[in-house]
């Protein structure tokens, strides 16, 4: 019996593939305000709802401010901008800040998640304005992004563009598409974490790191990038 071998087709990429060079989901080109609050109102009808009801009628507007200026607002914020140069400093020692408020959007079902981030980093040369790293988790998370991405994005940006030896990042958050899913208690987290550079061969800077935002050093429910 003759076997004719088919030829196997190439795998397909995974749905959430990391496209390059990071930083979020990529736009093919700049937010459409008109476009945006259209669409809002075409949502708004196929939900049933009256357009002259006058308990939407300000809503196109008021969603399109809220996902043009915080959801989706970093976008217009440059990650190497926003570290600037810093200043020089041969210090060495790790700088933590801790407890950074942190959203994003997640492209499956356009929800928020939104939660907490712990960034560290070891300089090489420079140090960053605290306030400078809170503005860094703004820009690469308002965005249409993955927890995970975001997680990671931290770290690179930090290493890029603030050229840090070392960067870590640990974020623990909501995601309201795993909340609001069936048969869900509703208290669910998510925790994500990445390294970089020297804390990605050193389990003592990794152990130091998580002790000091108060994370046990192994986190079975961690995913670690």
């Amino acid at each position: 019996m003759n076997h004719t071998h088919l030829p196997v087709p190439p795998a397909s990429p995974h749905p959430s593939a990391r496209p390059a060079p990071g930083n979020g989901i990529a736009r093919s080109h700049s937010f459409d305000a008109v476009a945006f609050e259209r669409a809002v109102t075409d949502l708004l009808a196929a939900c049933g709802l009256a357009a002259d009801d006058p308990h939407i009628a300000q809503t196109a507007r008021r969603t399109r401010e809220l996902w043009q200026q915080r959801l989706l607002g970093g976008y217009e914020i440059d990650p190497a901008g926003v570290l600037g140069d810093g200043f020089v400093d041969d210090g060495q020692d790790m700088v933590i800040v801790r407890g950074i408020a942190v959203h994003g959007v997640c492209p499956h079902h356009l929800l928020p998640f939104r939660g907490h981030a712990h960034v560290a980093y070891i300089p090489g040369g420079r140090l960053h304005g605290f306030g400078r790293i809170a503005r860094l988790v703004d820009a690469l998370g308002h965005r249409f992004t993955y927890q995970e991405w975001l997680t990671r994005d931290l770290v690179d940006a930090l290493i890029k563009h603030g050229h840090a030896v070392g960067a870590a990042c640990v974020i623990e958050a909501e995601q309201l598409c795993l909340l609001l899913g069936e048969d869900r208690r509703g208290d669910e987290r998510v925790v994500t974490q990445a390294f970089g550079g020297r804390f990605e061969h050193s389990p003592e800077l990794r152990n130091e790191f998580l002790h000091a935002v108060h994370l046990p050093v192994s986190n079975s429910c961690a995913h670690t990038l």
